[in-house]
Parts: structure tokens; C-alpha cells; sequence
């Protein structure tokens, strides 16, 4: 069987400048600047511009390579490529081609990496290390893990080749750490400094003379004496500043600050920061670089790249225009207002489609911080979309019936991030108040249960859940007046180690704020999922691949088969009935006494389901759809 189906283009939007570096290189025998951008499934990109030229260049990473985040420059002129596979890259400015030197060795994505006379060195979760021979065109070794310390360090954000020809890893979460690496014996060596116990991450290491190492540790910069590691103690931010990057230009560090954007220089001197210029750029997420070794340069992740002469004092911005397609990330009918609100993935921005013409529009930037939308619901009581995002946990809201312009519209009503929560995990609307499922920061463990008014933003957050336990996903059952939860035992991105050892199901209160029950699926299920209420106002729920049936108020757990393979979500119509993705098909979930089967009624690998007026919408590739059930 099918169904018509309307289809609407998803609208193009800005491609991110994420988590990458800018770097100088050479592009069709022209001095430029090169950084990377998130492409999704179309795959990456590296854009080449020349800040005193304007010109711009664009060069497709290879099918399936959705991005490139190390980025460096070789002595001979070639750019290597740590990427999101954690694979390792080429770019030949003479051939104009991107070949793969490393595939498969390393598993998680590249954060970091550096090139010596002799070596590529690239860092990937968790806490892996390749070294690559580049003059011999050879893989040297792989380290599992590199840190030789215990919990060791997942991430290895910043690596550079120190003043003695060594490598110098920072690593981060759990617990940050500096891993000296001798490419001369291949031996590594974990420091732990004082100014780093107890912290989870280190930002943007730079030696400054060759015996003092900077790097920015929470809001201060820390100079370290090298090779001992030693502090000289701490240089507090600038009065106000949330957050900063540096960047060593012409022998002078430079600070970019959050979330005003102030470019300031280090006086090494007084140990204090010097504003140079206030609000150099805009937004709180940019990637900082240098040009001819002698001006400041950053890139916005929406892909303005600035410029800023510390000799004449003038700046210059130039807007690369990355667009291109990206998929829903986060979806939400709201025919009330006539649109389809969504979101890309990591641009921190959202769309709008027009329910009646299928017009598609970027509205820009949705929430503070890097990442992305991850739930969107719209909110009856004050007619405003609400959209979740990570970073910071922040709940911000969109009136359809003004202008997008943000930081006003949207605006942030809400955030956990006071709480150490940094993921949304799920989001919903109980007819008076919205509950948000969150995950905590890198390197934390703890979860959070959080109720918002949505008028006023009033937040309450119930930390710790279950204790130390991720809350990884909702479902609510107003008419019972129950918020039902999951939880797992992991850190986000398992960024720590797990101190419990069984996942469980939650039933909470919705008017006297309490648990109702707690209860393991099995011993063994580390990882429980609640997927949608029954129709028989049991739960739906999921571990260790097998379906139940879960009666909170008895504390039963009814049997109902294996998980079909490649299920993505089930949701709950109006009327009770069920509907899912499974397999690249969307369709009815029928529950028959002890077991599910599944009635495919289109053939699409549908995302973010979601029923509102008898029509079932869902995300599919680079389009919406929606499909009238009656």
C-alpha cells in the first residue's frame, strides 16, 4: 500500500565552519587561506580565499568524508587532512587532488593534528594517534591510546611540534592532559599539571619563545614553563569574557573573545589582556588563523572570514557564501502558523517551510553557542516554536509571526546549562509545561529531568535522576499526567567512565515532582529506550534489542520481540494508533497481544516523525513529506 505524499524541498543552508582550522596554503599557485566545512552527505568541503585578493576556491572532499578538522600544511606545500572517519588525507596544490594516504587504522573522528619535517600526526577519539611517514609515504604507528595515564584523555584537540622537535598532544576529557610524544623513538609520555588537575579540557596550546607553553584552561590562560610543565600561575579573561580562542601572529598572542567577539592582545609584561578592538566580529562560535604570519584572521562558523592589520588597525570581512544542502536535524509541523519549522545539523541556524506554497527559507542563526537544534515543538499556549539545543542545553523561542532576527527572535527563554547539562535528548509539551530530556557536559556524568513554563522560562531541573545516569529520552502521557524517561549509564560521547552498571525506566509525577518508579529492563542493559505510549497506556520501550510493554504503575514488563532491524522511531497519532520508520519504510505499528508487527506504507527512510491533524510528517533525505491518514 501507499499514500499520496506532498514533498517539500528542505531550503539550502549556511555549511559550518566547525571544530576545523585555518591554515595558510598555497590554491592554483596563489598564496590563500584554507578551512574545511560539516557537508553532511554530499560530503565536506575545503574553502581557499586570499584576504587581499578576494578571490575563493572550493574543493569537494571525497564521497562519504563529511569533513576535514585537522588541516596543515607540509613543507613541500601540501595540505594534510585528518578527517571525520578518522582518516588521513591529501590535498597536492599541483595536481589539484585529494588522495587517501591512511584508512581504517583509525576509527573516531579527527579532531586534531600537526606536520613536522618528517611526520603527519593526527589524533582521533578515543584517544587514538596515527603517525604517518610523509617523505617515505608510510603509516609508522598507531597509538591506542596515547595517553599512558588513567582515565586517559578521549580527545586530542591541539597538537603541535614543540620547540625541541617533539610532538606536544592536548588532550582532552576526562581529564585533560598534555602527552609529549618523541617521533625520534616513538615513545609517549602523559604530564598531568597542576593547573589541569580535576579539569576536563585545555583550548588552543601555543609555545610563545621555546621555553613557555600558553594555553587557556575555563576562563584564564596559563603560561607553563617547558619542558617541566611548570605554572607561573594564572591570566584571568577580560572582565565580562565567557570564553576565548588564541592564536600566536607575529610573535603576539591574540584573544577572541565570547560572546562579544572583542579581539584582544596579551601584554606579557603586566599579564594582562589589552582590547584591541571591540566587537571584531559576530557570534560566540569562529576559528582563529593567521595571514602572511603578520595579520589576525578568524572565520565565523556561518563563513564570514575576517581580517585585522595590527599595524594600521583596519579590518576587512569577506563572506565565503558555503551553502549548499543539509538534512533535517530537527523537525516540527505546525500548521497553526502555516509552516514547517526545522534544522540543520552543527550550524546552529533553522529554516521555515510554507505550508500552503512550499516557499523554503534560512531564517538564521536559532540558539548561542556551536552545535545544533536537536528537538523543536511548538507551543500552543504562546503560539512560538521552541527549539532545543546543544550546546547549552538551551530552550530558545521563535515567534512565526515577526521577522527572524536573532538574538530577539528567537530568543532564549530557557537553559539547564547552569546544571552541567549540555545535549538536549528529548523535548515535549504536556498541554501546560514543557519537559526537557538532557545529557551533561564532556567528561560528567549526571543527566537532568527539566520542567520550563513557557511563558515565563522558569526552568526546575532534577540533576542526577537516576544517580550518574544519562537521561537519553521522554515520552509523556498527559491525560496520566506521567513523564516517562530512560536512562543509560554513559557520559555523552562516553566521555567518562560509567560508575553504575544497569540502565532504567522512569516514571515521574507530573504534579507532585516525584519518582513513581524506577526499573530495570534487565541487569545487564546498560542502554534503555522509551519509543512511545501504547495504546494500551503502556510504554513502549527498547534494551539489548528486544521490545516491551511497560506498565509503570505495576511494575510489569510484558515481552514483545526482537527490535526489527535498521528501526529508527516509533510516534503516536491522535487516535492511539502507531506509526514508524523501519528499514527505509515508513508505516503502521500494530501491537497485537505479544508482539509488533509493522505495516509499510511508503518507501522512505523517514526522520523525526511526528502526526498533527491526521497528517503524518517526517524528514526524508534533503525534502519533508506529508502524508494525509484520512
Amino acid at each position: 500500500m501507499s499514500l499520496p505524499t506532498r514533498r517539500y524541498r528542505i531550503p539550502d543552508s549556511r555549511l559550518p565552519f566547525i571544530n576545523a582550522e585555518v591554515s595558510e596554503a598555497r590554491f592554483q599557485g596563489q598564496p590563500c587561506l584554507v578551512s574545511s566545512v560539516v557537508g553532511g552527505a554530499p560530503g565536506g568541503r575545503l574553502y581557499f580565499w586570499n584576504p587581499d585578493t578576494g578571490s575563493c576556491g572550493i574543493r569537494h572532499l571525497p564521497k562519504g568524508v563529511s569533513s576535514a578538522y585537522m588541516i596543515k600544511t607540509a613543507s613541500d606545500g601540501r595540505l594534510y587532512l585528518g578527517c571525520g572517519p578518522g582518516d588521513l588525507l591529501r590535498y597536492d596544490p599541483a595536481s589539484d587532488r585529494v588522495e587517501t594516504l591512511v584508512t581504517g587504522e583509525l576509527k573516531g573522528i579527527t579532531w586534531g593534528g600537526c606536520v613536522t619535517d618528517r611526520y603527519a600526526i593526527w589524533a582521533a577519539s578515543p584517544g587514538h594517534v596515527g603517525v604517518y611517514d610523509w617523505r617515505e609515504e608510510r603509516l609508522v604507528k598507531v597509538f591506542r591510546p596515547i595517553d599512558t595515564d588513567r582515565p586517559e584523555a578521549l580527545y586530542g584537540h591541539h597538537v603541535l611540534e614543540t620547540p625541541d622537535g617533539k610532538v606536544l598532544l592536548a588532550m582532552d576529557v576526562p581529564q585533560a592532559r598534555l602527552v609529549l610524544l618523541d617521533p625520534k623513538t616513538m615513545a609517549a609520555t602523559s604530564y598531568t599539571p597542576s593547573v589541569l588537575a580535576g579539569r576536563t579540557g585545555t583550548r588552543d596550546a601555543t609555545f610563545l619563545d621555546p621555553h613557555t607553553l600558553a594555553l587557556v584552561a575555563g576562563n584564564d590562560l596559563h603560561l607553563l614553563r617547558y619542558p617541566g610543565f611548570e605554572p607561573s600561575g594564572p591570566i584571568p579573561a577580560p572582565q565580562g569574557v565567557k570564553g576565548m580562542r588564541t592564536h600566536l601572529v607575529d610573535g603576539q598572542l591574540y584573544a577572541i573573545a565570547r560572546p562579544d567577539g572583542g579581539l584582544y592582545r596579551l601584554d606579557r609584561a603586566s599579564r594582562s589582556w589589552e582590547l584591541i578592538r571591540k566587537a571584531w566580529i559576530s557570534g560566540d562560535t569562529f576559528t582563529p588563523g593567521s595571514w602572511s604570519g603578520r595579520d589576525v584572521c578568524a572565520v565565523t562558523v556561518d563563513g564570514i572570514a575576517h581580517r585585522f592589520n595590527p599595524r594600521t588597525g583596519q579590518s576587512d570581512q569577506l563572506d565565503l557564501e558555503a551553502t549548499g544542502p543539509m538534512a533535517a536535524h530537527a523537525l516540527c509541523a505546525a500548521p497553526e502558523a502555516g509552516l514547517i519549522i526545522g534544522a540543520p545539523f552543527i550550524n546552529q541556524r533553522f529554516w521555515t517551510i510554507r505550508l500552503d506554497t512550499g516557499e523554503g527559507r534560512d531564517c538564521g542563526r536559532a540558539a548561542p553557542g556551536g552545535g545544533q537544534v536537536n528537538q523543536i515543538i511548538y507551543e500552543p499556549l504562546t503560539r512560538r516554536a521552541l527549539m532545543s539545543s546543544y550546546t547549552t542545553s538551551s530552550v530558545t523561542a521563535y515567534d512565526p509571526t515577526h521577522p527572524p532576527a536573532w538574538p530577539d527572535n528567537p530568543r532564549v527563554l530557557s537553559s539547564a546549562q547552569d546544571h552541567e547539562q549540555m545535549r538536549p535528548m528529548g523535548l515535549a509539551h504536556d498541554g501546560r509545561q514543557v519537559w526537557m530530556a538532557t545529557s551533561p557536559e564532556y567528561g560528567h556524568l549526571g543527566g537532568a529531568l527539566s520542567r520550563i513554563h513557557p511563558k515565563t522560562g522558569d526552568i526546575r531541573v532534577w540533576r542526577h535522576l537516576l544517580p550518574d545516569q544519562k537521561v537519553n529520552a521522554l515520552v509523556l502521557d498527559p491525560a496520566r499526567r506521567r513523564v516517562y524517561c530512560s536512562t543509560d549509564i554513559t557520559a555523552d560521547c562516553d566521555s567518562a567512565p560509567p560508575t553504575q552498571t544497569t540502565g532504567h525506566l522512569v516514571a515521574f509525577d507530573m504534579d507532585a515532582l516525584t519518582v513513581l518508579r524506577r526499573q530495570a529492563i534487565r541487569p545487564d542493559a546498560t542502554h534503555n529506550h522509551v519509543r512511545a505510549l501504547l495504546p494500551t497506556g503502556e510504554v513502549l520501550a527498547q534494551a539489548l534489542g528486544e521490545f516491551y510493554a511497560w506498565d509503570a504503575d505495576a511494575g510489569r514488563l510484558r515481552p514483545l520481540g526482537p527490535v526489527p532491524k535498521n528501526f529508527r522511531e516509533a510516534v503516536r497519532g491522535p487516535r492511539g494508533d502507531l506509526y514508524a520508520s523501519i528499514d527505509g519504510r515508513v508505516g503502521r505499528l500494530h501491537l497485537e497481544s505479544d508482539r509488533l508487527r509493522f505495516e509499510p506504507l511508503i518507501e522512505d527512510d523517514g526522520r523525526f516523525l511526528q502526526v498533527v491533524n491526521d497528517t503524518l510528517y517526517y524528514a526524508a533525505g534533503f525534502e519533508v513529506c506529508a502524508v494525509p491518514l484520512s
